[in-house]
């Protein structure tokens, strides 16, 4: 009986793209094995997708759960439920306010099941990769763009041939390209225009040479509307990536860690290449003469941003042989920990990275008036929890993200994915919070060898070496993510103002800082 079954189960899959109907009216014909209940639940949620029908993509949902409760954790199953909850969200989105209630809740469950996937050894590269272009659409969904973009890369990486991953990064990039030219004096800090359209010109490229993939991964419909896009991106000019002689330039640029989208050979030859910034606020005459505090804050956060960057690239660079002086003796515990001032430089460089979110919250709530702003903090800057109520937003936050104010609804977002949520655990990004605290509280010890290493106190946090490198790499670009949702923030808000009479506008040609100081001319 079970060659039939199996059968059935192909030929289902088969039917997905060409009849997705006919793919759901015999959806039942499969057995009720764990392998035939996951095909079920796939060509439920796909053909789902593919006709829009809400209750389709439900019903697969449903049977993932039960799977996944009923079995030990499955990457592909994960994956599947992940994708089920992000389509279902997606259909349910433009009928439903997207700060709490059912899109919300999808959302938040599909990133953390993404992100279990991500961490998850036994998961196919192609698994991986596939996981990583639906976190980066699920990212774009809620105004992530940044890391959407950084989702996209990496998953190119993981897998070159993944043209999903290149054609959502090169529409992203091309529409970006199009907003940066119309609105050239707002975003001229956030990338240099050439160097993103080169960009586009090679993801074009890889596109058109991997068309196979597109259609494995994103079925046939999904081709003639990336062949359209190809044949544009094919228009921009040749990709002319220059090697760069400073090991630490290349190093920014291979892991995108500028502050700035794309830069240029110029930029980075010149060594000044973070330049987001604010492009203007509007001031009332009783706010005084003075430069906005806001600027101010905002050096410090690029500056501490920097420093932590450069940090990190010194610690794996120099590895044994590190710059910092080693002036301390340690006993060996015999776990293969590893000591020293590298490994305190490493946790610093992640603490001061992670601690950038609760500056951006500082900014935010001194740019909105928000009483006590000095003492906010990224977990309390939202709202609080409350008896029988629970997730209550504060009154001037609400109101901006029910405005519409997109980049503060991101923010909020990565706040959730920091966070431990009562009935769903960890968000995805929490170990990044996790070892800040430790770090910061307690004790951090890092290993180069060995595993499985744990406090019987509680007091110390253990980790691979290698492991928190990654971890310390996800937080500099959760940084870069976030101050450039801040700086959206910024231009939203400043956007909305009316411009009454009374007030004046400084605009971003506030003095360079190194040329009042006599550094350049």
């Amino acid at each position: 009986m079970s060659e039939p079954r199996d059968s059935v189960g192909k030929e289902l899959q088969e039917l997905r793209d060409k009849d997705p109907a006919e793919a759901l009216r015999r959806v039942n014909e499969l057995d009720k094995t764990p392998n035939g209940r996951a095909t079920a639940a796939i060509i439920l949620i796909d053909c789902g997708d593919a006709l829009g029908d809400l209750s389709s993509i439900s019903r697969g949902v449903d049977i993932l759960e039960t799977l996944s409760a009923e079995i030990s954790f499955s990457p592909d199953i994960a994956y599947n439920l992940a994708n089920g909850l992000q389509l279902r969200a997606r259909l349910l989105a433009a009928a439903e306010r997207p700060l709490r209630g059912q899109v919300a809740d999808d959302r938040l469950r599909a990133r953390i099941l993404f992100g279990r996937v991500m961490n998850d050894s036994s998961a196919s590269i192609s698994t991986r990769s596939q996981m990583l272009t639906n976190i980066g659409i699920l990212f774009l969904e809620t105004h992530r763009w940044v890391e959407a973009l950084d989702c996209f890369q990496h998953a190119q990486h993981i897998l070159p041939k993944n043209a999903v991953a290149a054609f959502q990064e090169m529409r992203r990039l091309m529409a970006l390209a199009n907003l940066f030219t119309q609105r050239e004096e707002t975003y001229q800090s956030y990338c240099h225009v050439d160097a993103l359209c080169q960009r586009v010109r090679q993801l074009a490229t890889v596109v058109s040479e991997n068309y196979d993939v597109l259609e494995e991964f994103a079925g046939a419909a999904a081709i003639p509307i990336a062949k359209q896009a190809v044949d544009h991106g094919l228009k921009f000019g040749e990709p002319q990536v220059e090697r760069l002689d400073n090991a630490y330039f290349s190093d920014i640029r291979r892991n995108s860690l500028a502050l700035s989208l794309h830069c240029s050979t110029q930029e980075f030859s010149s060594g000044r290449f973070d330049l987001l910034t604010i492009p203007h606020l509007q001031t009332t005459l009783e706010d005084g003469p003075d430069v906005p505090e806001i600027f101010a804050m905002m050096n410090v956060m690029k500056a501490d941003f920097a420093f932590a960057r450069q940090v990190f690239f010194d610690v794996r660079e120099y590895d044994a042989e590190t710059p910092y002086f080693e002036t301390t003796s340690h006993a060996d515990t015999l776990d293969y920990a590893v000591y020293g001032v590298r490994y305190s430089a490493l946790t610093t460089a992640q603490r001061i990275a992670f601690d950038i979110l609760d500056k951006i919250s500082v900014a935010i709530a001194c740019y909105l008036k928000l009483p006590g702003a000095h003492r906010a903090s990224f977990t309390g800057i939202w709202g609080n929890n409350e008896k029988e109520k629970g997730f209550v937003f504060s009154k001037k936050i609400e109101t901006e993200l029910i405005g519409g104010n997109q980049p503060l609804m991101a923010l909020f977002d990565i706040f959730q994915d920091v966070s431990t949520h009562e009935s769903l655990g960890g968000g995805f990004l929490d170990a990044q919070r996790q070892f800040r605290n430790s770090s910061t509280h307690r004790f951090t010890v890092l290993h180069d060898m060995g595993h499985n290493h744990l406090s019987d106190s509680l007091a110390v946090e253990h980790k691979s070496l290698l492991e928190f490198e990654q971890l310390t790499l996800a937080s500099l670009r959760l940084a870069r993510a976030a101050l450039f949702y801040f700086v959206d923030f910024i231009v939203f808000a400043e956007h909305r103002k009316e411009r009454d009479e009374g007030k004046l506008v400084l605009s971003s040609e506030v003095p360079d800082y190194d040329y009042i100081r006599g550094r350049k001319g």
